[in-house]
């Protein structure tokens, strides 16, 4: 008995130790040009922001999105995007979660948004569909069936992802949003017309 607690006390302890050895190196780096902006260390970075807007959704979830502008004190150097908090109070817990899109990214963010606000039931012989777009900053729109209707799904993050949904008429509520910021960043870089 005293072999057998031994034996199991050190597969443990090795197990521990293999586990550790196994961790994602990239789980906490940045994945957008925004968010790697905003955490540099030793230098000044000042942020602009707007609060675009908020839709209610569903189950009482909501999406808000703020326009976003980084400035490098010392080089003048910018960066803009969008911030989307999704927030979902529909459960005991209460989920929270921002994700970050890069100014870039918005444009194809909107396409995206046009091209699964399209799909419907026609798309698959079988019972039910989902079509999905994806940003480098774990933002997920859905458009999914769900017994007699269509619905749109916006997710934040991966673990402990936060989603609100919304009724398919809502779409064009929450591209709204996006297509409100990407314009408020357009007119502080003086791109409007530009791309």
């Amino acid at each position: 008995m005293r072999n057998v607690i031994t034996a199991l006390g050190i597969a443990l302890l090795l197990s521990g130790v293999n586990y550790s050895q196994n961790t994602d190196q990239s789980a906490g780096s940045p994945k957008t040009k925004i968010e790697a902006f905003q955490a540099r260390t030793g230098v000044v970075i000042i942020q602009g922001f707007s609060e675009v807007g908020s839709v209610r959704g569903l189950y009482v979830t909501s999406v808000t999105v703020k326009a976003k502008e980084f400035l490098d004190a010392a080089s003048g150097r910018k960066e803009f995007g969008i911030t989307v908090e999704v927030k979902d109070n529909s459960g005991r817990i209460e989920r929270e979660n921002t994700s970050w899109v890069d100014y870039d990214e918005i444009e194809s963010l909107l396409k995206g948004l046009d091209y699964i606000a399209k799909v419907d039931r026609s798309v698959t012989q079988l019972s039910n569909f989902q079509a999905d777009f994806r940003t480098k900053g774990d933002l997920g729109l859905s458009v999914f069936s769900s017994r007699d209707e269509n619905l749109l799904a916006v997710k934040s993050g991966r673990i402990g992802a936060a989603t609100a949904y919304f009724k398919f008429e809502d779409i064009s509520n929450v591209r709204g949003l996006f297509a409100s910021a990407k314009e408020q960043i357009d007119k502080i870089r003086g791109s409007v017309g530009k791309e």
